[in-house]
């Protein structure tokens, strides 16, 4: 369904008028609506116009209220700052509405889920990690990825490797394999 403001409604009212109620006329010089929707439309005009009181129809009304709303973000922010746990503990909305209150409620708090890491910085964490001395989440933080991203890594490529611990990806130079 297609949706007009109030100006292109009233443009239309306004041209039904001069057009001597031609509806014909109104939608070939307009585009639009239909015959009904015009009429409809030429009503609430006339009543307008008559009691200075503006139409309320085509006004979009939330399904939720301001403190469902704001119930919600702070649930999120308070819980772990999971949307599904949200969702679910709450019964409402869905993902991406409740994204979009917590982006507009509380703007920069949203756990937003990063994309893949480039294997070169995989590459260099695990061989910070293996070089030891510090925590994957050390590691992590300085290049900017999850704790678990490094500790997979290590994990899989020692696995691959059989070197237990050490990925043939980490040694350092002159070691031989």
């Amino acid at each position: 369904m297609a949706r007009y403001s109030k100006e292109q409604r009233r443009r239309a009212a306004e041209l039904y008028e001069r057009y001597e109620h031609s509806a014909a006329d109104v939608i070939r010089e307009l585009g639009y609506p239909s015959k009904e929707a015009l009429r409809m439309w030429h009503r609430d005009w006339l009543e307008e116009r008559r009691t200075g009181i503006p139409s309320s129809r085509g006004e979009h009304y939330s399904r939720y209220t301001d403190g469902q709303r704001r119930a919600a973000v702070e649930h999120y922010l308070t819980h772990g700052r999971r949307l599904s746990r949200t969702i679910r503990q709450m019964g409402y909305p869905s993902r991406e509405v409740l994204a979009a209150w917590i982006d507009e409620l509380a703007p920069g708090e949203r756990a937003v889920k990063r994309g893949p890491v480039a294997d070169g910085v995989r590459r260099m964490a695990v061989a910070r990690l293996v070089a030891g001395g510090v925590t994957s989440r050390q590691v992590a933080a300085e290049v900017g990825v999850e704790a678990s991203v490094v500790r997979n890594r290590v994990a899989s490529t020692a696995a691959r490797a059989g070197t237990g611990g050490r990925s043939s990806d980490t040694r350092q130079a002159g070691e031989e394999e």
